[in-house]
């Protein structure tokens, strides 16, 4: 359910977006208002679930992860719950989705070389219910963009 954000929210949001270590009190005169209504806010857009998580982006293939894939499944209808939430805990996968079309589940992974990515394969074929698993590897990484324009 979408929530209502106001001018003041959505220009918090990009700007904790750009930085979330952005110090509250250099927002609150950036906004002219106090810090306490900084922190307010952030507080409310927390509690309304518009704010997930404060994060720190890394680059995978800098930590040791230059593989990425994305790998497709077909999952028995009445296990496509149980199968989403079980690759979704798979510590590899960094974006799972339930989809329409041909293939039931959508994850992005990361692996340490074409063997780990061999075995997280492996492992999501043994998942109860899975049917077909397609596994596609990024050549190139042209774009990752975690903020949303407000």
């Amino acid at each position: 359910m979408s929530v209502e954000l106001d001018e003041m929210d959505r220009k918090l949001l990009n700007m904790l977006q750009r930085d979330a270590r952005t110090p509250f009190a250099r927002i609150a005169r950036e906004f002219g208002v106090s810090e306490a209504t900084v922190r307010f806010r952030v507080k409310k857009l927390v509690e309304k679930g518009v704010v997930t998580r404060f994060i720190t982006m890394l680059d995978p293939r800098k930590i040791g992860l230059p593989i990425t894939a994305t790998i497709v499944v077909k999952v028995e209808p009445t296990l496509l719950d149980k199968a989403s939430e079980r690759l979704a805990s798979f510590d590899e996968a960094h974006h799972v989705f339930q989809s329409t079309g041909e293939y039931d589940i959508v994850a992005v992974v990361h692996a340490r070389d074409m063997a780990h990515l061999s075995e997280i394969r492996k492992r999501v074929k043994m998942i109860p219910g899975v049917r077909d698993v397609f596994v596609s590897v990024a050549t190139r990484i042209m774009r990752v963009e975690p903020v949303f324009k407000l």
